[in-house]
């Protein structure tokens, strides 16, 4: 293919602009707290993708971060508690790909929004979850997610509300979890996908385009989570967590 057939697949200049902005802001928060990459990407790119490209493009986008932060957390991840919330995941998947299928592309574009806002309000609240930690607990958090990270690449934050106020799991140990929890997740998501036929030209224009920026985002973000970890990492855990809020405005508004 040439330049310009590729440039085709591609938005606008301007639309473009922003969307870059967006996987910038998406990979440091990702790399930084081990979640909220897709959070970030997936209400932006629903209001230029179809729901299925859009959730290809995210998980494929949040891989890059995944494996490339997986070195440096490898030995803080507790694999019983990946496994135990991975394999139920795995029954949600085909659920949310149906409801992709089916769906209408505004709707899936508005609960994503709703979604975003109701997740990031409760999270700037402070609210917590002090129920019951089991396997069934793991069971119905770990199938909530896999949905969600079928229809929206967006699977984090059950699991974030669930474990977040563990006494069990340092910020350490989670940020580790999430980093591997995702990696498994987001290859289920797309073995779906691809048994579907869903991959084509337009997804791979889109990662390749953006893909140097998240590169470049996860290295700051890194950076920022060693540096801060001690100091200021709530400042910016909330900070970010407005910026979220205000995408889930934007994506309901337009």
């Amino acid at each position: 293919m040439h330049i310009s057939d590729w440039q085709a697949l591609l938005p606008s200049l301007p639309v473009f602009i922003w969307m870059t902005f967006a996987v910038l802001i998406a990979g440091v928060i990702r790399s930084f707290t081990g979640f909220g990459g897709g959070l970030v990407m997936a209400p932006l790119f629903s209001l230029v993708l179809p729901p299925s490209d859009m959730v290809m493009v995210v998980i494929l986008l949040n891989m890059v971060t995944s494996v490339q932060s997986l070195p440096n957390v490898w030995k803080h991840i507790d694999w019983k508690l990946v496994f135990s919330l991975s394999i139920p995941a795995l029954f949600g998947v085909p659920v949310g790909v149906w409801l992709v299928q089916w769906l209408e592309p505004g709707l899936i574009r508005r609960l994503i929004g709703i979604f975003v806002m109701v997740v990031s309000a409760i999270m700037l609240l402070g609210w917590q979850y002090h129920g019951k930690r089991g396997r069934l607990q793991n069971i119905c958090v770990g199938i909530i997610s896999g949905v969600l990270s079928a229809i929206a690449g967006v699977g984090g934050p059950p699991i974030v509300l669930y474990l977040i106020s563990s006494k069990d799991v340092t910020p350490v140990m989670l940020r580790a979890f999430f980093m591997m929890y995702f990696t498994f997740a987001q290859l289920m998501t797309m073995g779906f996908y691809f048994a579907q036929g869903a991959w084509n030209l337009t997804q791979a224009a889109y990662v390749i385009a953006f893909l140097p920026v998240l590169l470049v985002s996860t290295v700051i973000g890194s950076w920022l989570f060693h540096k801060t970890v001690q100091t200021n990492v709530a400042l910016i855990k909330r900070l970010s967590l407005w910026f979220l809020f205000l995408v889930g405005c934007v994506t309901i508004i337009v």
